[in-house]
């Protein structure tokens, strides 16, 4: 009898092969999830990184989504490790590192809503004994949580009704919902703060999964709702950061701000071949408590007159536009950027009016609403941003310092909504610590209506 075959035993394997019982290779990605087009998650210790629960994928290590057949696909790589590590706020340890998987995409921007979501390996394996614990969460959520997303009704039976429907056959929406849900108990109950964060990450990560595998290829007329639905709730989980850190404060407001714009209008063209039938569809209640001017041709007096916009607004918004029309943006001579004479280049001038042209739309609607603000008309703002102000907002460049200050004051607004809360606030004083002193009186007026008074904070 010949001698036994030595064989090496290993508990290093991937989460999703140890969920089906198969033995793993220990690759990346791994032979079985490869065969199976199965989003792998498998992190060796040739990474030199050990994954934890309170821990992000490395750059290098990030899962693919397999788009469909006959997709013909254009890839975009992400930044690199060593040009992200020089992002203020970026921590490749931190749950909140960024994700950055070469997501197979028809256009660079529709993975931006991709780029910034939160990724927590190890969470994605559901215990089938927390079923008491997901009934719990399905509860707050049709008794509690739905009705605090919007003010209008109309609205919040999408949110209370239609969105729990489409759940039944949409798995991915349905994590969503309860990853919401327990957000907000975390939000209410903090002395259990820890279970709830932990149940809104393992909903989350197991949603994401589905999610980022139907974005890998262009969304269809049959799809489409449920991901504008799971979408929307995305924008939750990023406007809670400290919250699902469990910490007081926001970890680097400016950036962590540039990621949630980047994020919606990510959002935006994704859905952008579907955004004109929202109104034909049973979701359009979504839609009509943001954009209000289709339904009020003529405004009425005493709404407008209720408006929580500040006294002075519109005329800040005119100085606001002299300010940047004046503005000598970096690297914006003709003489000394020869790409400038070239007819389809768009120059940052261009770009700055196009946001503030949407600022206005915003806050038209604001006042439209008269007291009933909703968030969505807020963040409707970062639609139009382009890319070249969110990285003059990354670094610290002072007419997008100017400009995401006057933002503050739109924040301020809808404050109330338990997933905005002190935003506004926190995002100022990171902008006063980082605004350059010649450029520091533009913070006046956003202070006093942020802050309550014209001095900085102590």
């Amino acid at each position: 009898m010949g001698p036994r075959r030595t064989h090496r035993k290993s508990r290093n394997g991937c989460p999703e092969c140890k969920s089906r019982r198969l033995k793993c290779d220990e690759r990346y990605p791994c032979t079985n999830c490869a065969k199976h087009a199965i989003h792998c998650s498998y992190v060796g210790p040739t990474e030199g990184h050990i994954a934890t629960p309170a821990s992000s994928i490395s750059p290098a290590a990030q899962p693919q989504p397999q788009p469909k057949p006959g997709f013909q696909a254009q890839v975009y790589s992400n930044t690199s490790p060593q040009a992200m590590s020089t992002i203020p706020g970026y921590n490749e340890e931190s749950i909140w590192g960024l994700t950055s998987a070469d997501i197979a995409l028809d256009s660079e921007d529709r993975w931006d809503i991709l780029e910034a979501l939160p990724n927590a390996p190890g969470t994605s394996e559901k215990n089938i004994d927390d079923w008491g614990l997901d009934l719990e969460l399905m509860h707050h959520y049709c008794t509690v949580t739905c009705n605090t997303m919007s003010i209008r009704e109309d609205a919040r039976h999408v949110w209370r009704v239609i969105i729990p429907m489409e759940g039944y056959s949409n798995k991915y929406l349905m994590h969503g919902l309860l990853a919401v849900a327990a957000l907000h108990k975390a939000y209410l109950y903090s002395n259990q703060r820890t279970k709830y964060i932990k149940a809104a990450a393992q909903h989350l990560a197991v949603g994401l999964k589905e999610f980022r595998e139907l974005v890998a290829s262009p969304v269809d007329p049959e799809n489409w709702q449920p991901v504008f639905l799971f979408a929307s709730m995305i924008s939750v989980h990023l406007s809670v950061v400290p919250l699902r850190l469990g910490a007081d404060k926001w970890p680097d407001p400016i950036f962590n701000m540039v990621e949630l714009f980047s994020s919606i209008k990510g959002f935006q063209a994704i859905m952008k071949p579907f955004l004109r039938s929202l109104r034909k569809t049973q979701l359009a209640p979504l839609v009509n408590s943001i954009f209000l001017e289709d339904e009020m041709f003529i405004p009425s007096p005493s709404v407008v007159s209720q408006s929580l916009l500040p006294p002075g607004m519109w005329e800040q918004i005119d100085k606001l536009q002299k300010f940047l029309e004046g503005y000598q943006f970096p690297n914006s001579n003709p003489a000394t950027s020869p790409i400038l004479t070239t007819p389809e280049y768009r120059g940052p001038l261009e770009d700055y009016k196009v946001a503030i042209d949407f600022f206005k739309v915003a806050a038209r609607q604001i006042e439209l609403a008269g007291p009933h603000v909703e968030t969505g008309m807020v963040y409707m703002w970062a639609y139009p941003l382009s890319k070249r102000i969110h990285n003059d907002m990354k670094s610290y460049q002072p007419a997008a310092l100017v400009l995401l200050a006057h933002y503050c004051v739109l924040l301020k607004l809808v404050e109330s909504y338990w997933y905005i809360s002190d935003l506004g606030c926190a995002l100022l004083e990171d902008i006063e610590s980082h605004m350059h002193a010649d450029f520091r009186d533009w913070l006046e007026w956003p202070r006093r209506w942020v802050f309550g008074k014209s001095s900085r904070r102590s």
